[in-house]
């Protein structure tokens, strides 16, 4: 017999992502704003790491796959920290980079997952906003990659050049960029130049205009029908 608790766990595991995904991109760049940096972009990137593989462990296919690519994204990421500077840098990137194929290897999963399931309630919402979000912190680690290769392929205001020069602060900014572009926002503090980043950028901004008009907009709607539905049993 499965826990009470293991039950509601399971139940409300897009929650548990979410907050995750909050905390790393919310809670983390105002603590790194305020002298408290350290270790923590990298202790609340394992821990996304780790929910997103719960949220999603019932499916042998999907096991296989965080095994690829999680567990090598990890140790490339976090213990890339502890080498040389020479190789610092590329282990990082190589990181982030196999990060990325993993998020939006999650956001499809969690996608499917949601439309196929029988049983549609308040947490498959949230593993929808969860998908939009990984496809956001996906795109700001292939813009570092594309940064770390060719530096000139995005132009940045004074402030901004300003913090990306302090090297911890790179990964918030791109973060910040990616969702900006995400949503179409569009401040223009940091702009694409190169072609492979002008590309990425449009096709981000249409990624995420279809997402939420399609997805999201779909699930609330047959949430509230099914909810009008059980009204009128009852």
């Amino acid at each position: 017999m499965v826990h009470p608790f293991v039950n509601v766990v399971l139940k409300w595991r897009y929650l548990l992502l979410l907050c995750a995904l909050l905390a790393l991109l919310v809670i983390q760049p105002i603590a790194a704003a305020c002298g408290f940096m350290g270790p923590l972009f990298d202790a609340l990137f394992v821990l996304v790491m780790a929910t997103l593989v719960f949220a999603l462990a019932q499916d042998k296919v999907w096991r296989l796959v965080a095994c690829t690519l999680c567990i090598p994204a990890v140790i490339l990421s976090v213990g890339g920290h502890f080498l040389p500077s020479t190789t610092q840098l590329m282990s990082v990137t190589a990181g982030h980079t196999i990060a990325a194929l993993f998020f939006v290897a999650a956001a499809g999963k969690t996608i499917h997952s949601i439309i196929t399931s029988q049983e549609l309630h308040l947490d498959s919402i949230f593993g929808a906003i969860s998908g939009y979000i990984l496809l956001g912190v996906a795109w700001a680690f292939v813009y570092a990659m594309i940064h770390t290769t060719n530096p000139e392929s995005f132009q940045f205001g004074h402030s901004i050049r300003t913090q990306m020069e302090q090297g911890d602060f790179s990964r918030n900014i791109f973060v910040y960029y990616s969702f900006v572009t995400l949503t179409t926002v569009g401040f223009g503090d940091v702009t694409p130049l190169s072609i492979p980043a002008r590309t990425l950028s449009w096709v981000e901004a249409v990624t995420g205009q279809l997402y939420l008009a399609v997805l999201i907009a779909g699930l609330i709607s047959a949430l509230v029908a099914k909810n009008s539905a059980c009204s009128r049993r009852q």
